[in-house]
């Protein structure tokens, strides 16, 4: 294939990006974490690995953008903060997290992610850094609190435990609860935890 301009060569870049993270999303969940290696992912998409390593250098770096593709990492969260601080703030926040979780479940993207998260350390730190460098920055800036970071972190550390019990290891009575019901019982304390005790029910 003959480059013909700039644009020409980004949009290729940016289409083998998406194969080689496609890659990923196959591999990781087929193989797991460890047993993936950069030269299969390089090959599954159909890249030279001296390209895909261009793109993007090592696995962690293909599963970091995997996890960002999945949870639309960059923005899912802003929408619901840009509405307000109010009391209202953890109730949209949680909705859009937890939603991710819902659709079809026996294959979500989610549950595929923090199972392949959690089968290996490296992978691990990996969701863990993305998530709360991307995630809870999008909202502890935005907190008037001193301790606002300490405060989204704990807010997101709740709601990570409720989609892991409700959709990981599956405990009966939370599993089998709508998600109504389930956030109309969270709602008090998540209130608690991001906006402290001035926070109106």
């Amino acid at each position: 294939m003959t480059v013909t301009s700039a644009g020409a060569a980004a949009e290729t870049r940016a289409e083998a990006t998406q194969a080689l993270i496609s890659a990923g999303r196959t591999l990781f969940t087929q193989l797991g974490y460890r047993r993936t290696d950069f030269a299969d992912l390089a090959s599954t998409a159909g890249l030279t690995e001296e390209f895909a390593r261009q793109l993007l250098p090592d696995k962690a770096a293909v599963f970091g953008a995997l996890i960002e593709r999945t949870v639309k990492v960059a923005g899912i969260l802003r929408p619901a903060v840009t509405e307000g601080v109010d009391e209202d703030l953890p109730i949209r926040l949680a909705r859009t997290y937890l939603a991710l979780w819902e659709p079809n479940e026996e294959d979500s993207p989610m549950v595929e992610l923090y199972r392949v998260a959690l089968s290996d350390k490296e992978a691990s730190e990996v969701l863990r850094d993305r998530i709360s460098k991307t995630l809870n920055g999008q909202v502890d800036g935005e907190l008037p609190s001193e301790d606002a970071e300490l405060r989204t972190a704990l807010f997101g550390a709740q709601l990570g435990g409720v989609a892991f019990v409700r959709h990981l290891i599956q405990v009966d009575a939370v599993a089998a609860a709508d998600l109504e019901t389930v956030m109309a019982t969270i709602t008090p304390g998540l209130r608690q935890t991001l906006l402290g005790s001035d926070a109106t029910p």
